[in-house]
């Protein structure tokens, strides 16, 4: 489901800003149900977050001069076409709408079926949250030693109050993982077993390891007004280490650990190297993977092999690279707690969003008349 977290900056012409702070500073509802009433601000907030969404992909079309920041030739991209991830065309403005509606549906569907599977949180968490962002609103916050405005300074003259603020950026998303987790859990709905976890991961996950030696040096200037230079290896120098390197990936194709292999080359060389270890999913087809992850999605299970990577002399690395077999991980993964949601939200999260979509459908949604007072020209400065 949409990371709900992320925290947007817009500035409105003044008359904008003051024509739906009167309207929506109240207690005027968007969508609700039975259970559920999601305050017109919640609305807002997706209708900008969507907005910012269309501006993205109208940004990636060849339409866009980023010089002259104009779409189409025009400054506002709303009358523009655009395509987004799933493929669907559509008038910018007509897009931003329907999925500021796809947002607010899925945010009561997640109110469903959290009430429906008896999820609960950590209300003392909330609360300690809760505090937290209240001090941002009111006071503003550091942002890489950067001091930014009171959040209510942007969001305020949109019409958006504290609580929907809260709403639409904490609580609905950590519902949402609450009820994801219950609803694939062991003993929930939709449970996922040990063994289609376990073909799943191994199916779509690659182990790795590297580590590298570079094949240049610094030599330091005799002079303390110039600059240090950079040279290559001498060859005899590069020829040694990639022998070396060339051993190492056949004592591991003899069963030798790769820690063990690191070890051996640090201490022949007098070298301090660590190794990278991860766990992760590569596309092999992904033209704009680094010529390293490109060399790792290359080789077989179980293989190791050392390769040059870089532009010039002064630039060249040698890596040790091995894929180890993902069978040797599978079980420490999916027992992993951490590890196992991970896999499991990769897994299913496109089964999630359908499955919140199937929920919003069955259940009688009422639709405040309001929400058409808001329009994503709001959001243009």
């Amino acid at each position: 489901m949409r990371n709900f977290t992320k925290i947007l900056c817009v500035v409105l012409a003044l008359v904008v800003a003051l024509a739906a702070a009167s309207c929506s500073l109240t207690k005027q509802y968007s969508y609700k149900t039975d259970d559920v009433e999601l305050p017109i601000g919640v609305y807002i907030y997706y209708l900008q977050s969507a907005y910012y969404d269309a501006q993205e992909l109208a940004q990636k079309s060849d339409k866009y001069d980023s010089e002259a920041k104009t779409y189409d030739g025009e400054k506002s991209f709303l009358k523009m076409e655009i395509t987004d991830e799933d493929g669907n065309t559509a008038v910018a403005e007509d897009w931003i709408k329907t999925r500021a509606e796809k947002y607010m549906n899925e945010a009561v569907a997640v109110y469903y079926e959290y009430n429906k599977l008896g999820c609960t949180m950590d209300e003392a968490s909330i609360a300690e949250s809760r505090s937290a962002y209240k001090d941002y609103w009111d006071n503003g916050y550091e942002y890489y030693g950067n001091t930014q405005p009171a959040l209510s300074e942007t969001y305020e003259p949109l019409g958006i109050g504290f609580d929907s603020f809260f709403l639409a950026v904490m609580t609905i998303p950590q519902m949402s993982s609450v009820v994801f987790e219950a609803e694939y859990a062991v003993d929930g709905p939709s449970a996922v077993s040990d063994e289609e976890l376990s073909k799943y991961f191994e199916e779509n996950y690659t182990s790795y390891h590297y580590f590298s030696a570079d094949l240049y040096t610094t030599v330091e200037a005799e002079d303390e007004d110039d600059e240090d230079e950079t040279v290559a290896l001498s060859e005899a120098e590069i020829n040694a280490i990639t022998a070396s390197f060339d051993s190492y990936a056949a004592e591991i194709a003899s069963g030798t650990s790769f820690s063990d292999v690191l070890a051996k080359y640090n201490e022949a060389y007098s070298a301090s190297a660590t190794a990278t270890e991860k766990v992760e999913k590569i596309d092999a087809e992904d033209d704009s993977l680094s010529e390293l992850m490109k060399a790792i999605a290359g080789l077989k299970s179980g293989e190791a092999q050392q390769i040059v990577i870089g532009d010039s002399e002064t630039s060249r690395k040698i890596y040790l690279i091995y894929k180890e077999p993902i069978t040797d991980v599978t079980e420490h993964y999916i027992s992993e707690h951490e590890h196992r949601d991970s896999i499991v939200s990769d897994m299913k999260g496109d089964d999630y969003t359908e499955l919140l979509k199937v929920i919003a459908a069955a259940i009688n949604i009422d639709k405040s008349s309001a929400i058409k007072d808001y329009k994503p020209s709001m959001f243009e400065s």
